[in-house]
Order: C-alpha cells, then sequence, then structure tokens
C-alpha cells in the first residue's frame, strides 16, 4: 500500500479548489432546480365561498311599484323614487285599460310620492299639475262612471282635445211640439217643454213629451250631439229645477250614457 503525503500548502491547488467547487455547486443546483419547480406549478383552482363578513352585490330595485284595485271603486297604490312620469302612466295604463296620455313637457318628470288606496282623481292629482280625465256615466242604477281616458299635463299647457277619444256622430235635431192633428191650443195646454242650463246646472220641464224629444232639447241645450242608437217612443212629464246633468238624466230614466269631461285643477266637469 503506498500512502500520498501531502502539506497543508496543497489545499491551494487548483485541483483542490475544483473539486471543492464542484461539491458545493451540486447543492445548489439541486435546490434551484427544487425551486423552479414549485414556481411553475399552479396552485388548483377552488370553488369560490362567501365568508361571513363578505357582502353580497344588492340588485338594483324598481324605481316604483303600483297595486290598482277596480272592485266597485278606483283605487290606486303607489310608491316611487325619482320614477318617470312616462313609466308610471305606461304601467297605469295597463292595469286600467284605458288610455293615459303624458304631454311632452312631463315625459322625463320624476316622481317621488307614496300613498296608498286613493280614488282615481285625488291619486292622479299627485302626479301630474294639469289632470283631464273622460267619463262614461250610466243612469242605469247601480253603474258607475267609467273613466275612458287621462290627460296628466303640465302647468299652463294647453288642454288636450275635448273629443280626442269620445266623438260624436249624429247630428242635433230638435223636434218640439205636437205632431199629431191637434188644434194649437190643446197642444200648447197639453205639451210642453223647457230646457235650461246654467252655470252648471239643468233644468228640465217637460209634460207628456217623448223621451226622445226631451233628449234632443237637452243636447241642443248643453251644445252636444247626440246619438240615438235604439228607438225611444216613451212619453215623460218632468220638473227638474237647477241639478247636475248627470242628476237630471238619471231622473229622467236609465241606459242614457252622458260623456263628461273632467277639468281637476278647476274643478269643472261639462258634457
Amino acid at each position: 500500500m503506498k500512502y500520498r503525503i501531502t502539506n497543508s500548502k496543497q489545499n491551494n491547488s487548483p485541483l483542490f479548489t475544483i473539486q471543492t467547487l464542484l461539491r458545493l455547486a451540486l447543492p445548489i443546483v439541486l435546490g434551484i432546480s427544487a425551486a423552479s419547480a414549485v414556481i411553475c406549478q399552479e396552485p388548483a383552482a377552488s370553488p369560490r365561498t362567501e365568508t361571513a363578513g363578505e357582502e353580497k352585490v344588492a340588485k338594483p330595485q324598481k324605481p316604483f311599484t303600483l297595486s290598482v284595485t277596480t272592485d266597485q271603486v278606483i283605487g290606486i297604490t303607489l310608491k316611487a323614487q325619482d320614477a318617470r312620469l312616462k313609466e308610471i302612466a305606461a304601467e297605469l295604463s295597463k292595469r286600467l285599460k284605458i288610455p293615459v296620455a303624458v304631454s311632452p313637457i312631463m315625459e322625463k318628470h320624476l316622481v317621488t310620492t307614496n300613498f296608498g288606496d286613493l280614488v282615481l282623481e285625488p291619486a292622479m292629482q299627485m302626479l301630474a299639475p294639469q289632470v283631464y280625465i273622460d267619463y262614461e256615466v250610466d243612469t242605469t242604477p247601480g253603474v258607475n262612471q267609467r273613466p275612458l281616458a287621462i290627460y296628466l299635463q303640465g302647468y299652463n299647457e294647453r288642454p288636450p282635445s275635448e273629443t280626442a277619444v269620445v266623438r260624436g256622430n249624429s247630428d242635433v235635431m230638435v223636434i218640439e211640439g205636437n205632431t199629431e192633428d191637434t188644434p194649437p191650443d190643446t197642444a200648447e195646454a197639453e205639451q210642453e217643454l223647457k230646457v235650461t242650463y246654467e252655470k252648471g246646472e239643468l233644468s228640465v220641464k217637460a209634460k207628456k213629451e217623448p223621451l226622445i224629444v226631451v233628449l234632443y232639447g237637452i243636447a241642443n241645450e248643453l251644445g252636444i250631439p247626440l246619438e240615438v242608437k235604439n228607438e225611444v217612443t216613451d212619453l215623460i212629464t218632468v220638473n227638474i229645477t237647477k241639478t247636475s246633468v248627470e242628476s237630471t238624466l238619471q231622473q229622467l230614466g236609465p241606459n242614457i250614457p252622458l260623456y263628461l269631461w273632467a277639468d281637476l285643477q278647476l274643478q269643472e266637469r261639462r258634457p
């Protein structure tokens, strides 16, 4: 066996240095490789779970809620926060099944209100400064007036046409006097028709007059058309003094529809 003896000075030789570096470099390379593998490895995706403190995204709420009841009397409930009047009118039109018109000035008007179970007219006055409503009034007992159209407008706007929805197609023809061969004096004594309309009040005095003649006389005095669909031959005797047009027609008989124009700002109702 041979022994090689070296002294400490030989530790600085190139051979020792290279061997030492190779030994040190090996664990460094292995460490870098392991680190690279960890970095390159992507974590598996896990399903997102909400923590107790995490807030849910709130869904945008509707600007208004509307409900309408039409059992006997129309009742309206509305809660709105900066809602466009045009959108409220469109929904109201669907619920009532009638036109609800909004003027161009009021289309972009924002409504903020909260009321419950109001009848039609005060409810509409909560939406616009000027409100007009077309009504059909039936003199049949127990039948309520029915709205045909609603108009929502701003201050000082020109009112819509009164014949926008209801249009008459018959001329007014008044037949007065007795058409039978009766002496003039007797006719004047037995029959009489007098109709006056002042300040929204109607007076009718008739004696044994055909109902159709009385209705023509009323239409002529009011300046409105009269449409006759069925033959009316009843003779009536009445003496009605200063009452509303609706009340007068109710006293004349059932099944006489009347169309009214209501101006809610001026509190006027006219045929």
